[in-house]
């Protein structure tokens, strides 16, 4: 019996256990190339290095999201995918679901890469010897937070008809994410900017792709019971595409000027 319950849940999120799956293999391979705490490594498999990132290699801002540094790491993260991710997935269409993830995910790396906050102080980022210039930042957690936003927005949209159950889900995400502020202000090594924006830009991306559900009640017949039924998504697809440009364009723009920065620095450790 718990064995077909256990079949069911692939079946009923297949995109959430695949998800599950690249990161458990990428850990795979950080470990046989040199562990998932060595600097060559993550770096090796796509961790965001800026040093890396500013010579053009943007791809990693998809990569690190399937990369961890340390088990404890990958558990944690796995572990919120798996809470958010099926909730997520539930919810909303699979390509919907799908996109929130990694494009909530890309945007988290491309904004920490931006503020330079990642697993760095400033100090660090004009260190010529020790392993170059700039900082190292991965994790799946950029991306659980796009989904955290996402579902909010859902919450949001749908309250009427959600009642006290969204109210009470809306509450605990809002705990949620106090208790990662409170934390993030006093931890080091976590990567702040990214969960924090990670969470806005999946706020938005659900407030544009959320279903809208319907209370619908059957009739005396069927016992009066009600169900929920998707009419229409929150947004008409021509504004979802104005605001995804808008999006880009800012994207563009902060990767440029953080590479300008780091450009910068490295002129002067070449002259030091």
């Amino acid at each position: 019996m718990q064995g077909l319950k256990i079949k069911s849940t692939f079946k009923t999120y297949p995109i959430t256990w695949l998800l599950i799956s690249i990161n458990i293999f990428m850990f795979i391979l950080e470990t046989i190339f040199g562990g998932s705490n060595t600097k060559s490594t993550l770096c090796l498999l796509g961790a965001n290095c800026d040093i890396y990132i500013s010579q053009g290699e943007i791809w990693r801002f998809l990569t690190a999201n399937f990369i961890h540094i340390g088990f404890i790491h990958l558990i944690l993260n796995l572990a919120g995918l798996y809470i958010f991710g099926t909730i997520t997935e539930k919810e909303f269409l699979r390509y919907k679901y799908i996109f929130i993830y990694l494009f909530g995910g890309i945007c988290a790396n491309l904004f920490s890469y931006w503020s330079g906050s990642a697993f760095s102080s400033e100090p660090t980022l004009i260190n010529c010897f020790d392993g170059g210039i700039g900082s190292i930042s991965a994790g799946a957690s950029g991306s659980i937070f796009s989904l955290l936003g996402a579902y909010a927005s859902y919450l949001m949209v749908n309250k009427k008809v959600l009642g006290k159950h969204g109210k009470e889900s809306l509450l605990s995400i809002g705990i949620i994410v106090f208790i990662n502020v409170v934390y993030g202000a006093t931890a080091g090594n976590i990567d702040h900017v990214a969960h924090i924006s990670g969470l806005i830009i999946g706020f938005l991306l659900g407030w544009m792709l959320s279903p809208v559900r319907q209370l619908i009640v059957l009739p005396e017949s069927l016992n009066n019971e009600s169900i929920l039924i998707s009419i229409s998504t929150k947004l008409p697809l021509k504004y979802i595409i104005v605001v995804l440009v808008l999006l880009i364009v800012l994207l563009k723009m902060t990767y440029d000027q953080r590479t300008d920065y780091l450009e910068i620095l490295i002129n002067i450790c070449r002259i030091n």
